[in-house]
């Protein structure tokens, strides 16, 4: 079995993809790697970028490991990116309600 860790584009706060392969195909002339599924009986195959993938080893272990650091790297700055996107919804509201205000005032001395 081989371990696989892909980048993941799309969604910002998913960065990465893990997944089991039971093989895979790659050379050196070739952009990609081809990872061989079983599904139904029948073999799959679906292919990625090299340059996407950030692990493939056959050490479970390892995979393990770099899987750790990985989750716990995500869930520091996902805490982050929450507590900044409240600051920020917390200051635009503040300057919608001082808008409002201004609008009200300037509403009355005219």
């Amino acid at each position: 079995m081989y371990y696989v860790i892909q980048r993941h584009h799309g969604d910002p706060k998913k960065h990465y993809l893990a997944y089991t392969v039971p093989r895979y195909i790659s050379s050196e002339n070739s952009q990609n790697i081809i990872f061989e599924f079983r599904h139904n009986d029948s073999v799959k195959r679906k292919w990625a970028p090299k340059e996407e993938i950030v692990l493939l080893t056959d050490d479970e272990q390892l995979f393990q490991t770099t899987l750790q650091k990985l989750e716990h790297l995500k869930r520091n700055h996902l805490e982050r990116i929450d507590a900044a996107e409240a600051q920020l919804n917390q200051e635009v509201f503040a300057m919608l309600n001082t808008m409002q205000t201004e609008f009200e005032t300037i509403k009355k001395n005219n």
